[in-house]
C-alpha cells in the first residue's frame, strides 16, 4: 500500500514513493547494528532494537517484503531481538555484505535511498536535541550494575577447619583468658631488697694521682685549641624523592577499533552524504556511535526520504 505523502510535502525520487518495497530494503538495517548471516542458498538478518514498538515497527515492515519475522525479549533492559527466517530472497544480500570469512563488510557504491533509510530510522534514530537528529550504529552500551557490598566468607574454626587431623585425638578446648589481678587500694607495693649486703671494691690504684691532677700547675697546660676551630654546619642529607608509581594494567590494554568495522562506518557515512544527508560520526570512543544529521534543512530532507511516522512512534523518535 503505497504511503500517501503530508500535505505540502514535496516527493522525492529517493523516497518510499519512488519504488515498491523489496527485501534489498534491509540494507538500511545492516548500515547500523544489523547482522546478516548465510547458509547454502540463503540469508538471514538479525538486530537489536532498544524498544518494543521499534520491533514492532519492524516487523510490520519486513513482513510485508513476504519475509517470516520473529520477535523476542533478550532479557536486558528494554531491549528486543528480531530476527528473520532463512530466507532465499536474503540469499543476495547475504553474498553483498559478508566477504570470504563470514565477515559483514559494507559493498562498494553503497546507496541508502528512502525504503532503507527508513527501516534504519524504525531500528535506531531518535532526536539529539532540537536541531539534530541521530542515526545509531550500534546500541547504546548498558550501564553497569551497581557494585553491592560483598559478605565476607565465614571462618571455620581451627578444630574443623583441619580436615587431616585424627578424629580419635580429643582437641582441647582453648583456656580460658585469665582474670586480670584485683588491686588493693592504699597498699604499698614493696622494693626489691638486693642481696648483696657488702661491696669491697679492692685498692685504688688511681689514689696517688690525686696528688698530681690535683695540682693547680696542671692550668697551665697549653690549651690544645679545640675549642678555638670555627663550627661547621652540614648540609642536611636531602633524599631523592621516591619514583612515581606504575600506572595501572588497564591504561595500557587500549581498545584497537576493528579495521573492518571503520571501514563500513565511511561507507555509511559516504552513501548519507550521497543521499545530501552529510553528518558526522559521533559516539565511537564511548561504545554508542552514531551518525549525527545536524540543522533543519537536512532533516527535513530526511523527513521527505523516510515518509510519514507510523503510528506507534512516539515523539521525537521520528524525523519531522
Amino acid at each position: 500500500m503505497p504511503v500517501t505523502p503530508a500535505r505540502g510535502r514535496q516527493l522525492s525520487l529517493f523516497g518510499v514513493e519512488a519504488r515498491a518495497p523489496a527485501p534489498i530494503d534491509l540494507e538500511g538495517l545492516l548500515a547500523g547494528a544489523g547482522q546478516v548471516g548465510r547458509m547454502g542458498g540463503t540469508g538471514r538478518v538479525s538486530i537489536v532494537v532498544e524498544e518494543r514498538w521499534r520491533c514492532a515497527v519492524l516487523r510490520a515492515e519486513l513482513e510485508g517484503r513476504g519475509l517470516v519475522v520473529s520477535c523476542e525479549p533478550t532479557g536486558e533492559e528494554d531491549r528486543w531481538q528480531l530476527r528473520t527466517a532463512y530466507s532465499a530472497a536474503l540469499a543476495p544480500l547475504a553474498l553483498r555484505w559478508l566477504d570470504a570469512d563470514g565477515i559483514k563488510i559494507a559493498p562498494r557504491g553503497l546507496t541508502l535511498d528512502g525504503r532503507a533509510l527508513r527501516l534504519w530510522v524504525a531500528a535506531a534514530g531518535g532526536y539529539d536535541g532540537q536541531r539534530a537528529f541521530l542515526l545509531r550504529l550500534a546500541p547504546r552500551p548498558l550501564a553497569p550494575p551497581p557494585e553491592g557490598d560483598e559478605e565476607a566468607e565465614p571462618v571455620a574454626p581451627a578444630a574443623e577447619a583441619v580436615e587431616w587431623a585424627d578424629l580419635s585425638v580429643p582437641v582441647p578446648a582453648p583456656a580460658p583468658p585469665r582474670p586480670p589481678r584485683p588491686e588493693r587500694p592504699n597498699v604499698r607495693k614493696r622494693k626489691s631488697e638486693s642481696k648483696i649486703t657488702a661491696f669491697d671494691p679492692g685498692p685504688d690504684e688511681f689514689a696517688d694521682a690525686e696528688d698530681y691532677f690535683g695540682d693547680d700547675a696542671a692550668d697551665e697546660w697549653p690549651d690544645s685549641g679545640v675549642g678555638a676551630l670555627p663550627t661547621v654546619v652540614l648540609d642536611a642529607v636531602s633524599e631523592p624523592p621516591p619514583p612515581p608509581p606504575p600506572p595501572p594494567a588497564e591504561d595500557f590494554e587500549e581498545e584497537v577499533l576493528d579495521r573492518r568495522v571503520a571501514d563500513n562506518w565511511i561507507a555509511v557515512g559516504d552513501a548519507l552524504e550521497a543521499a545530501g544527508l552529510p553528518a558526522i560520526l559521533v559516539g565511537a570512543e564511548t561504545g554508542a556511535p552514531a551518525y549525527r544529521i545536524v540543522g533543519p534543512r537536512r532533516i527535513t530532507r530526511l523527513a521527505e526520504l523516510v515518509g510519514e511516522p507510523p503510528a506507534d512512534a512516539p515523539t521525537g523518535a521520528w524525523p519531522a
